[in-house]
C-alpha cells in the first residue's frame, strides 16, 4: 500500500468515526446518513481487498519459489533421461533417437512440453531403463514432479492476476471513498457553521495529511506545503 492510499484510508476512517460519534447530526434518513453508509460500505471492501491482496502476493511468491525450485529439478531429470537414453539406444534401436535433446528454449513452457514428451516415451521403455540402472521409482517422480511444477505456474499466475484485479479494486473504493468524504465535507461544514468546537473536530477528522519529507541537509525535516520544519503539517481544509 502506498502513502497516499494510507492517508485516503486514515482520514475516510476518520470521517466515519467523527460521523458515529455524531449520529444525531447525520441521520440514517438523510442525504449525509445515506453517505455515511456508504462511506462504511467502501471501508468494509478496501479491508477485504487488502486481505485479497496479501493472499494473492503470497500466493504468487509461492509459486514463484515452487516454480524455480522444480524447473531445476526438472532438467536435472531430463538430463538423466537424455543420458540414459543414449547409452541405452547403443544397445537397444527402440530407443535410439526417441528423446531429443532439449533445445536452447530455456521458457517454462517449452520445459513444461518437453517433460510431458519425455514422460510419454519413456512409459513403454521403463524396463529398459531400469536395466541401466535407473531408480524404480525416478520416473514416478519425474511424473510428480511435473505436475508440481504446473501447479506452482498456476498458482503464481493466478496470484498476479488476482493481485492486480485487488489493486484495481483497492483504487476504486479509495476515489468512492473520496467522493464521500467531499459531499460529507460541504454538509459539515454548513451544518456546522455555528459550531467552532464540532467544525474544528470536523477539519480535523477530515482533512488529508501531507507526507513528510525527507531530512534536508541541515537535519531538519522538510514538509510538502512549505511547513516549520518538525515534521508536523498544518491540516489542509481542503477535502483532497
Amino acid at each position: 500500500m502506498s502513502d497516499k492510499q494510507r492517508r485516503q484510508i486514515e482520514r475516510g476512517a476518520r470521517v466515519s468515526a467523527l460521523c458515529a460519534a455524531n449520529p444525531a447530526d447525520f441521520p440514517a434518513d438523510s442525504v449525509a446518513g445515506a453517505s455515511v453508509k456508504r462511506l462504511n460500505e467502501q471501508l468494509a471492501k478496501l479491508e477485504d481487498l487488502n486481505v485479497t491482496k496479501a493472499a494473492s502476493m503470497s500466493a504468487q511468491q509461492q509459486g514463484s519459489q515452487g516454480r524455480r525450485d522444480f524447473r531445476v529439478e526438472l532438467r536435472s531429470q531430463i538430463a538423466t533421461i537424455y543420458n540414459t537414453a543414449q547409452v541405452v539406444g547403443r544397445d537397444h534401436a527402440e530407443v535410439k533417437g526417441v528423446f531429443q535433446r532439449l533445445q536452447i528454449d530455456k521458457s517454462d513452457r517449452t520445459l513444461l512440453g518437453v517433460a510431458r514428451a519425455y514422460a510419454a516415451a519413456a512409459k513403454p521403455l521403463k524396463a529398459r531403463f531400469a536395466e541401466y540402472e535407473l531408480s524404480a521409482d525416478f520416473f514416478d517422480r519425474f511424473d510428480a514432479n511435473i505436475d508440481a511444477f504446473e501447479q506452482h505456474m498456476a498458482r503464481q499466475s493466478e496470484g498476479a492476476g488476482t493481485r492486480v484485479a485487488s489493486n484495481a479494486g483497492i483504487e476504486e473504493a479509495l476515489r468512492l471513498i473520496d467522493d464521500e468524504v467531499e459531499r460529507l465535507d460541504v454538509i459539515a461544514r454548513n451544518k456546522y457553521s455555528g459550531d467552532h468546537v464540532k467544525l474544528a473536530a470536523w477539519e480535523s477528522a477530515s482533512h488529508l495529511e501531507r507526507p513528510t519529507r525527507r531530512k534536508n541537509g541541515s537535519g531538519n525535516k522538510t514538509t510538502g506545503n512549505g511547513g516549520s520544519g518538525d515534521g508536523s503539517a498544518p491540516p489542509s481544509h481542503e477535502p483532497r
